[in-house]
């Protein structure tokens, strides 16, 4: 906030924060976008990648065989959306 008064008359007037609101929300699109990137682009590529790495390992490739990729890939997704959630529970 400090920052964002531009006068430093030590109070903050509309303009400057409207200043200061459009900066926290381009900070907060950055990481949304990223995460919004892996969650979206990055898992069910990786999703696919891997069912057909494991369609080869005993007993397991027989169950990854009988699960659509589309549903594979969803459950990958989840899993990275928990544990993209689960990184920053602890990290706060």
């Amino acid at each position: 906030m400090q920052k964002c008064d531009i006068n430093l008359d030590g109070d903050i007037d509309r303009e400057e924060f409207f200043d200061f609101i459009l900066q926290m929300t381009a900070d907060t699109f950055t990481v949304v976008s990223q995460k919004l990137i892996v969650t979206l682009v990055v898992a069910p590529t990786v999703a696919v990648a891997t069912k057909k790495a494991t369609e080869g390992v005993p007993c397991v490739g027989k169950v990854v065989k009988k699960i659509p990729n589309s549903v594979y890939a969803s459950l990958v997704t989840i899993a990275a959306v928990w544990f993209q959630k689960k990184a920053q529970s602890s990290s706060l």
